[in-house]
């Protein structure tokens, strides 16, 4: 009897939660730009969370995170997750006149900049983008709109000497690493997750004649969107190392992808749920995300460790 009284109320609470979510009001969440393992684990999380207040989320993706970024300013789309660094490009009175545009959740996954240059060319350090040269330093940064040309769009502000490099805009980062050995670039960059495990930081480690250069210039770490750091300067794992211990690291910065609203777009019931969900330390903890954030700060703070000794 005592399981028959169970397994009806487990019933019971399984139909009125479904019921709760199909009558709940679903938002968009846009996620251009990110791998596919992001949206697929962070927006489900966010869903699910917001059930308890009445909404569930659909992740929208888009092309880039600009392309997120110019949805939100145009109305077509009310929430966004993106890195701070585009965020910040977009909070301007240039683009973003009405100030519609609100960060409510800054640091939910860590994201690195990754530049690879080749052994015995004319850049082995990030002091080289800044030299003068007879000719500009060819970079290559992925698509006009992607993460990694508005970091360095972003970049270039901050500092007025990275101005004499050239932009290559290519989307197939593989490809370019083979115009890295060729000598027609000299620099291609990516961002991507804080994990060694990621494709593109794979390729390189298995290529003797690459490495990754370290991006460290001090004007970065004091960039700011509000009171919040764009950029933290890391060493960061790019490999696995021996059972966990003495990982190949690099210096470079890393920022954090946030969620961002246009206020005009939801009510103040949902900004207080979302508000209240991004902040929950264990929002996504039985996700892939998490893993692979723990992995960073892992190999983080044994660096960290090992510098303070």
């Amino acid at each position: 009897m005592m399981t028959k009284h169970v397994t009806t109320f487990l019933s019971t609470v399984t139909f009125l939660a479904s019921v709760t979510a199909a009558n709940a009001e679903e938002i968009k969440i846009g996620t251009g730009g990110l791998s596919e393992d992001y949206p697929n684990a962070i927006v489900p999380a966010i869903s699910e969370a917001l059930q308890e207040y009445g909404y569930t989320a659909v992740a929208n993706t888009a092309g880039s995170h600009q392309e997120n970024l110019d949805n939100l300013l145009s109305g077509t789309m009310p929430v966004a997750l993106s890195p701070l660094d585009v965020v910040a490009l977009n909070m301007t009175a240039e683009k973003d006149p009405d100030e519609s545009l609100l960060l409510i959740g800054g640091k939910m996954v860590p994201e690195a900049l990754f530049c690879v240059a080749y052994k015995g060319n004319n850049v082995l350090s990030y002091d080289d983008l800044t030299d003068d040269q007879e000719t500009p330093i060819k970079i290559s940064v992925g698509e006009e709109n992607s993460t990694t040309a508005r970091t360095f769009q972003r970049l270039m502000t901050l500092d007025p000497d990275l101005k004499k490099i050239k932009l290559f805009y290519k989307e197939n980062t593989r490809i370019e690493l083979n115009r890295l050995l060729s000598g027609r670039r000299d620099l291609v960059c990516f961002v991507a997750r804080a994990n060694p495990e990621h494709e593109l930081i794979k390729r390189v480690m298995k290529q003797d004649d690459l490495f990754f250069i370290s991006i460290n210039h001090p004007s970065f770490a004091n960039a700011k969107i509000g009171n919040i750091r764009l950029y933290d300067i890391q060493e960061i794992p790019v490999s696995k190392g021996i059972f966990g211990f003495n990982p190949k690291t690099v210096k470079t910065l890393v920022t954090w992808v946030g969620v961002v609203v246009n206020e005009t777009q939801v009510d103040n019931k949902l900004l207080d749920a979302l508000d209240i969900v991004v902040r929950k330390p264990d929002l996504l903890s039985k996700t892939l995300v998490t893993k692979a954030k723990r992995l960073f700060d892992k190999v983080k703070s044994r660096v960290e460790e090992v510098v303070d000794y």
